[in-house]
């Protein structure tokens, strides 16, 4: 026990005290309400007694301005639990959306009522929904799928929960790995045929924002819950980092293992595997123009390479571990804004590098994305590139920006470099229904001429679009002459 005068204040800036500031995703754990500013719906990042932090989940062209005072409403199955007017005092664009802090002017957080409200939005959502003038927005055929795709989800988790309660009274253990295998191939078979007439109805409401809002709202009341059984679905919908498509959602689809503590926690994450092999295949192919430069480039001088929104840069690792990193000199430069996955991919380059007797070298630079757009921004710290590649950043984009984004790096290649973009496929089996309704992850699904169209006036040498195995990634190349 200290004595009173042992007992120690703060110091620094930390004199000045702050209310608490609670982590939305803590207070809120299973369905934290979004946030409408304005016109768009934000998603809630912490919230105190006099104020909140909320992130976008795209990049908006609505702009706030620094002091002014806007209402703001917090939202939960459509319902308001909380209204007050606040002024914008802190503001960060990114590539994922804007990040914003407010602090209430007229009103303060009631945690006690909010929580509350909370709930008893939740309650009335499941009992009104589809009775509401807002339900009347999500066509009757998308109910009617939601329905059959829950229908069959529980039925192999009744089926499994059975067998288990009967292994169980003959005191026998279960077969986990054997009842894994025998529901694999025909769920998977299942779940493409969902995913396929899920692709082909929301894409009759993507035109409407009230549509698209009230139809991703009943999935993410009807299915999400369910789905967040597998690993995957539940990273990606919480986005613990504050942003889709962190770092180790990326390692979980690299790794492809069997996660959960039952095999229904393992089938619905192997179905968020099916619906994210794409960034794996389109890892294979950047990983084989990784090699070719290597040999093309790297005899005389080591081979530059950059890889834009590099996260845990498994391609780079598995290169250095594969007999072509002998081919010869290299020297990598990964760029993330999140210290997190360089800290990863350079622990896991680190110990290949070791044995390639310095023929090999990782640099990690730590820059906002929207930093590189600017026009002084980010590349300047390193030479021009012989290989740059960026295969999962621009589908968060605007065509304006990534046009803009592509110009910056081919900028940034040597003459005969060559540049690779990886977008989301717009294709009957793209992403779109899984990722957009059920996981909340928005993206921008382009074909191949808008994607020709970001080499318009580069002068390039060669231009031209491939897809990776699975056809939901479309990879522009551009070459410079």
């Amino acid at each position: 026990m200290l004595a009173y005068e042992e007992l120690k204040g703060s110091s620094g800036k930390e004199i000045w005290f702050r209310p608490t500031r609670y982590d939305a995703r803590k207070l809120f754990p299973n369905n934290p309400p979004k946030v409408r500013v304005k016109s768009h719906s934000y998603q809630l990042h912490d919230i105190s007694l006099t104020g909140i932090a909320v992130v976008a989940k795209q990049a908006i062209d609505e702009e706030l301005s620094l002091g002014e005072t806007v209402p703001l409403i917090f939202q939960q199955a459509g319902l308001s639990i909380f209204e007050g007017r606040a002024k914008v005092c802190r503001t960060e664009s990114t590539v994922f959306g804007s990040k914003l802090a407010f602090s209430l002017v007229d009103s303060y957080v009631d945690f006690d009522r909010l929580l509350s409200r909370n709930v008893q939005a939740q309650i009335a959502a499941n009992g009104s929904f589809l009775s509401s003038e807002r339900s009347a927005l999500v066509p009757r055929e998308y109910r009617a799928f939601c329905a059959d795709v829950l229908g069959v989800l529980r039925s192999y988790r009744t089926l499994l929960d059975r067998n288990i309660h009967l292994a169980d009274s003959f005191s026998q253990a279960f077969d986990d790995v054997g009842a894994f295998e025998a529901c694999e191939g025909r769920l998977i078979e299942q779940w493409r045929g969902f995913w396929l007439t899920g692709n082909d109805i929301v894409r009759g409401v993507m035109g409407s924002r009230e549509e698209r809002e009230a139809t991703k709202e009943f999935t993410e009341l009807v299915l999400t819950p369910e789905m967040r059984a597998g690993a995957i679905w539940d990273r990606s919908y919480a986005k613990p980092l504050g942003y889709p498509g962190d770092f180790q959602i990326m390692n979980q689809v690299y790794d492809w293992e069997k996660l959960g503590s039952s095999v229904y926690q393992q089938l619905v994450h192997r179905l968020g595997l099916e619906v994210a092999e794409c960034i794996d295949t389109r890892m294979q192919v950047v990983r084989g123009k990784i090699a070719e430069t290597v040999r093309a480039y790297g005899q005389d001088r080591p081979a530059r390479i950059l890889s834009l929104g590099s996260g845990p840069a498994r391609e780079i690792q598995t290169f250095l571990e594969g007999p072509h990193a002998r081919a010869g000199k290299v020297e990598f430069t990964l760029v993330d804004q999140e210290t997190q996955a360089l800290g990863y991919a350079y622990d896991r380059a680190y110990p290949p590098l070791l044995k390639l007797a310095g023929n090999a070298h990782v640099q990690c630079l730590n820059i906002s994305f929207t930093d590189i757009l600017r026009a002084n921004g980010g590349l300047q710290a390193v030479p021009p590139q012989d290989l740059i590649y960026s295969v999962g950043l621009l589908d968060y984009l605007s065509d304006r920006r990534a046009r803009m984004l592509v110009r910056r790096l081919y900028d940034a290649l040597v003459p005969g470099g060559l540049l690779i973009i990886g977008n989301m496929n717009e294709t009957a089996l793209s992403n779109l229904w899984p990722m957009e309704f059920i996981a909340d992850w928005t993206l921008q699904y382009r074909g191949e001429a808008e994607m020709l169209g970001w080499s318009e006036g580069l002068n390039a040498k060669e231009c031209w679009t491939e897809t990776e195995k699975t056809g939901r990634v479309r990879l522009l190349f551009i070459r410079k002459p």
